[in-house]
């Protein structure tokens, strides 16, 4: 199809190079050209009796066109009476002047004069035909872009930063780092058996100048009316789920991309839409529970709509979101497999907005829900290590993701070995102890202040009803491995707390404008999912507590410089206070 559509543009633009050559006739009039012919061409095949040669060549050319199909036989009658006349005009005005006309040398042929006349009907009827057929056979419309062309539109944005992360000297160490246990464990947790020991956090050391990037790169396909197709590619470390920020350095290797968001929405009505897929976050919310770097995997609907009274209006959104499988093929080495246990995310909020107008005050507040099922930890059955065995029946209970400070346990309930009942190796992953179905309270006000500048304050509380201490500390098997206190005993929260204010533009995008923000947050051990919230407030998780300051300026539209400073202790337990200073340069399109 391809080389057939090439030899179709080469004729096109064949007729286009006749066209302009006849254009230039008047020119070509007093110019020599001088024709070669190759002896050896073939001879032409026979063909009908075309008309008596003229001596005028532009009669021998509309003689063609007429052959050609390019034009009509009555056109081409018209045509040549008129270039006849203006050829005879020509001679009588060149017999008058006295010049002698003489006769060209061999092998060169003159053009004679050819009328306006007969130069605007080639061009005209050349035009015609060329875009004809374009158009039937597809080529593309004349002076139009293909029309799937604008279904695409692009979205992007750019973040480079300089990082500081400073450990107070009086924090706590060693601190274990369960996440990377459950990562590339089961790791022996007898030190006695484990001469590795076993991989710990961070607290105390300073890490200066970490420069790191986050760039992502999104497309939209407007498929239908009401059907939109969205995904977009980052950056990153790793697989994380709140984080695409990519350190850069390492060798000045390559750095990863991932997918990021995929997903298809559906609009059904002016005022809800159905997402599938990978989404952004759809829910009305701050980083005290979801990090804004979060994206949902699964299915959500949204609502908007407008009640009577002006200004007025209700919102709503629930989603289903998967949080974690067991393996289709898990444990691997046993021909008895584990059973089904989808850990789910059910999610449901309503809220209203009520705004006179664009530039007046206004407040809004929702109610959310989320309910965590399958998430807890499992104490597995009875496991022999010791006698070969690889897996543990709950091994799949642990968390995929985590960062820290919810409250864990040990899943495996190992057998001692026989031969050393005393002292045996002990390889464990930590499960979550509690599951998580949250109470979500969150109010935001708006106002202005003065010129263009306008004030924002936020407030949100967090409650975990599923938090049960008495369910984990009744059961000998099940004690908790993290969360104590400096005097030995069990310590947690199920309540998290924010307030922020917010000052300059509120949405900010252009040159000049501003905004300056200041917050304070209070995070106990298992109030939220320590996966899932801000991983730059105390370097991620929970159980802590401490304030945060951003400050940016935009020097060109789309593209602005910012400082931020989060400072954060603990809640319970020992010492443990992380600053972290981040400088940016950020640009958006």
């Amino acid at each position: 199809m391809r080389s057939t559509r090439g030899l179709r543009a080469a004729r096109a633009a064949a007729w286009l190079g006749a066209s302009a050559a006849l254009m230039a006739g008047p020119a070509l009039a007093q110019t020599e050209a001088v024709a070669t012919a190759p002896t050896n061409a073939p001879a032409p095949a026979s063909a009908a009796p075309a008309p008596q040669p003229s001596e005028v060549m532009a009669i021998n050319l509309i003689h063609l066109l007429v052959k050609q199909g390019v034009i009509t036989q009555a056109a081409a009658d018209s045509l040549i009476q008129e270039a006849q006349k203006e050829t005879d005009q020509a001679r009588l005005a060149s017999a008058s002047s006295g010049a002698a006309e003489t006769p060209p040398p061999a092998g060169v042929i003159r053009v004679p004069y050819i009328p306006q006349v007969v130069q605007e009907q080639i061009q005209d009827n050349v035009k015609k035909d060329v875009v004809a057929q374009a158009k039937a056979e597809g080529w593309a419309n004349a002076g139009e872009i293909p029309s799937w062309i604008h279904r695409f539109s692009f979205f992007g944005d750019f973040r480079f930063r300089d990082e500081f992360d400073i450990f107070s000297n009086s924090n706590d160490a060693p601190y274990i780092d369960y996440a990377t246990l459950n990562a590339n464990g089961p790791i022996d947790v007898n030190a006695d058996t484990n001469p590795n020991g076993l991989p710990f956090l961070n607290t105390r050391t300073n890490r200066y100048n970490q420069l790191s990037l986050r760039a992502r790169l999104g497309m939209n396909v407007d498929i239908f009316q009401g059907v939109k197709f969205t995904a977009r590619l980052a950056s990153g470390n790793d697989n994380s789920p709140v984080s695409t920020t990519q350190l850069l350095g390492g060798g000045l290797t390559k750095d990863a991309i991932w997918l990021d968001e995929a997903y298809l929405t559906l609009t059904p009505t002016y005022w809800g839409s159905v997402e599938f897929g990978r989404f952004p976050n759809p829910f009305f919310h701050t980083s005290l529970q979801f990090d804004d770097n979060l994206n949902f995997d699964g299915v959500a609907a949204t609502a908007n709509r407008s009640l009577g009274q002006q200004g007025l209006s209700v919102f709503g959104t629930a989603g289903v979101i998967p949080v974690g499988y067991v393996g289709n093929n898990f444990p691997t080495t046993d021909a008895l497999k584990a059973g089904d246990r989808t850990g789910w995310l059910f999610a449901g909020q309503v809220g209203a907005q009520f705004q006179p107008d664009e530039l007046s005050w206004s407040v809004k507040g929702a109610v959310a829900f989320y309910g965590y099922d399958n998430i807890q930890g499992e104490l597995s059955a009875p496991c022999d290590i010791w006698d070969g065995n690889k897996f543990c029946s709950t091994d799949q209970t642990r968390p995929a993701f985590m960062q820290k400070g919810n409250t864990l346990f040990f899943i495996r309930d190992i057998i001692p070995n026989p031969a050393s009942p005393e002292d045996y190796a002990e390889p464990q992953f930590a499960g979550l102890a509690y599951n998580y179905n949250i109470l979500d309270l969150l109010v935001q006000g708006e106002m202005p202040l003065f010129g263009t500048t306008r004030g924002q304050l936020q407030g949100e509380l967090v409650h975990n009803f599923s938090y049960n201490p008495s369910a984990i500390l009744s059961n000998p098997l099940t004690p908790p491995i993290t969360n104590f206190g400096e005097n030995g005993a069990y310590q947690s929260g199920p309540n998290a707390w924010m307030v922020k204010a917010t000052v300059g533009y509120i949405n900010p995008g252009t040159k000049g404008d501003w905004q300056l923000v200041v917050g304070y947050k209070y995070i106990e051990p298992d109030a939220v999912l320590d996966a899932f919230n801000d991983h730059d407030f105390h370097m991620g998780g929970t159980n802590a507590k401490g304030y945060f300051i951003t400050a940016a300026y935009y020097f060109a539209n789309n593209t602005w410089i910012d400082g931020r400073w989060f400072s954060a202790n603990e809640v319970y337990g020992p010492p443990l206070a992380i600053d972290v200073l981040q400088l940016e340069l950020n640009t958006r399109f």
